[in-house]
């Protein structure tokens, strides 16, 4: 495994780390530490000095002998004895002999001339002989100064005032023995920063770099590597996310290589033709459907120019447009005629997928329907051309009234016959653009269904088909009522001109979960299986065999059907067996809010 050049280790990170941290606490013990310890020092020499000093006022607070006061003599020497006890300046103030002073030099110009300081004054007035409190003065160079004052008895008779100010010794030796202290621990925390930092580098290097030697396996393709989990917890937390990784990984490489089988096998099994043509012209992707359309060789090794001159002039207007081209017709070597398309891909660039829609039935389809339309536009001609007859005849004055009556009659059953076919043309017209009005209400579909099939069953009593309604409940529902009601008129038409005299006719309407399911079934011929696909597109008619001579259609009214019943939201099936009758079912929503989003 490589070292990435100019990045730092991570020894060098973990040792200047340490160092700096102990750096940090160096500086914190010179700049805080420090300081404070020796004002620590200073406090305890006040402190012992304060002490002091009040035990020698406590222990000569009472001078021997008995009188009002001292002699000079007297006052000297206590006053000398008390700053060579306390080991700085002293005064004494007698009631019978007045000042006396001894150690003066010790503190120049500690007292006030001929005047109490405030802890004599404090001690003047105080009725106890314990001394005062200490109060400490600081000088210049931190110089302190601790003072204090006692009342002096003799015999239990106050006699004097005794003052003292004692400088407080500097502590230099015990604040360089500290600084020295100091310095060393300082140069131990630096050494010992530095031997924790290579030590901590040296254990967590050997642990990452086991981790980075695993993610270095697995960039090289080698999917089974793992990495040790080992403390600490962060080095453990590295592993066990980089194991995860790895194994979420090789599942979804797993993942990948099946769905690349299967696309593969998808695309082979399509029954378009798939082509991938290479920047190089090689063809390097073709299924079999393909194969059979442009009668490639199975064994591989095709290019662009063996597709024929206008699928390798698509190939290379695809590439030259960089988008896709659609639907160029293509006359294949079968002699099937195709509809091809060329999309170019942007990686690798030049690379274009090809594919292949075979239309021969499609156009077979379209021309079948265009004559269709010339057959309904033929009888389209056929009412208008009667009624044309027929009024010329009636244009002879000669022509009896009663064969004028009966042209009359023709010519309103004919122009009935055209004002159905336009109704019809235009009635599909709006349910292709999605322009039929639909008039939702609540309605109960069973009684729509028994209110319209009421006179339509004394119709197919006359000809000697029995047609009865089973709808053994209500069946509430969203819905057109006058729109279902031409559905259910257009299936028992249907149902009525296949079905002979002695034959049945049943609608069966329930509710089945969310739907409302109305069925029309017929005891008639049946239906081809071949027709079945066929049955409700428009212009579509049966064979003779399917049709009764006087009721034929133009073959719109299922088509009308099928667009009501999806205006709704449903749809409309049919199941059939030759000479065993048909059965025509339709499903719809009874939910308002379904109907409406479908």
């Amino acid at each position: 495994m490589t070292r990435p050049r100019g990045r730092t280790g991570l020894q060098t990170w973990l040792i200047g780390s340490f160092i700096t941290l102990g750096v940090a606490a160096s500086l914190l013990m010179f700049l805080v530490l420090l300081p404070t310890l020796e004002g620590s020092v200073v406090s305890g020499a006040t402190e012992r000095t304060s002490q002091a000093t009040v035990d020698v006022l406590e222990d000569l607070s009472e001078v021997p002998g008995s009188g009002f006061g001292l002699t000079n003599d007297q006052g000297d020497a206590y006053v000398q004895q008390l700053a060579s006890r306390v080991r700085g300046a002293a005064r004494y103030y007698d009631i019978a002999t007045g000042w006396h002073e001894g150690g003066t030099a010790a503190v120049p110009g500690a007292f006030p001339a001929d005047r109490l300081t405030p802890e004599g004054e404090l001690a003047d007035k105080s009725i106890s002989a314990v001394p005062v409190r200490v109060r400490v003065d600081e000088g210049p160079d931190n110089a302190r100064t601790v003072y204090s004052a006692v009342r002096v008895t003799r015999g239990g008779t106050v006699v004097g005032i005794a003052e003292v100010a004692v400088p407080v010794p500097s502590p230099t030796t015990e604040i360089g023995a500290l600084q020295r202290r100091v310095l060393f621990a300082v140069v131990l925390v630096l050494l010992l920063a530095t031997a924790a930092g290579i030590v901590m580098a040296r254990i967590l290097g050997l642990r990452i770099s086991r981790v980075a030697g695993t993610a270095a396996q697995l960039s090289a393709g080698d999917l089974s590597a793992r990495a040790p989990e080992t403390s600490p917890r962060e080095v453990a937390t590295l592993a066990v996310g980089l194991n995860r990784m790895a194994d979420r990984v090789q599942d979804l490489i797993g993942a990948v290589t099946g769905e690349r089988d299967r696309a593969r096998a998808l695309v082979a099994g399509l029954s378009e033709g798939v082509l991938l043509i290479d920047p190089d012209d090689q063809v390097v992707v073709a299924n079999d459907a393909a194969v059979a359309m442009t009668g490639l060789p199975q064994g591989g090794g095709a290019r662009r120019t063996d597709l024929g001159p206008v699928l390798a002039a698509l190939v290379v207007q695809a590439r030259e447009a960089g988008q896709p081209l659609e639907d160029s017709a293509v006359s294949m070597p079968s002699g099937d005629e195709a509809a091809a398309g060329a999309v170019p891909l942007a990686d690798p660039a030049g690379t274009v997928v090809l594919t292949l829609r075979d239309v021969t039935q499609e156009r077979a389809l379209a021309r079948t329907r265009r004559e269709l339309v010339a057959n309904v536009s033929h009888e389209l001609k056929t009412p208008v051309a009667a009624i044309r007859g027929f009024l010329e005849l009636m244009e002879d004055d000669s022509m009896p009234a009663e064969a004028r009556q009966e042209f009359l009659g023709l010519m309103n059953a004919e122009a009935a016959r055209l004002q159905r076919l336009v109704d019809e043309q235009l009635q599909l017209a709006r349910l292709d653009s999605g322009g039929l009005p639909l008039e939702r209400q609540h309605i109960d579909l069973a009684s729509v269904v028994r209110d319209a099939a009421r006179p339509r069953a004394v119709l197919a009593a006359r000809e000697g088909v029995d047609l009865r309604v089973e709808a053994p409940g209500p069946v509430p529902m969203d819905g057109d009522p006058a729109r279902l009601e031409q559905v259910l008129l257009i299936l028992l038409d249907n149902a009525a001109r296949h079905t002979p005299a002695g034959g049945a006719i049943t609608v069966a309407v329930h509710a089945e979960g969310g739907d409302a399911v109305m069925a029309v079934a017929d005891t008639g011929e049946g239906i081809r299986p071949e027709a079945i696909a066929s049955v409700f597109d428009r212009f579509y008619r049966a064979d003779a065999a399917r049709e009764r001579d006087d009721r034929q259609g133009a073959g719109l009214g299922l088509a009308i059907a099928r667009g009501i019943a999806r205006a709704h939201g449903g749809e409309i099936t049919v199941r059939s067996e030759p000479g065993r009758g048909a059965v025509f079912t339709v499903r719809l929503p009874r939910d308002l809010a379904v109907g409406s989003s479908a």
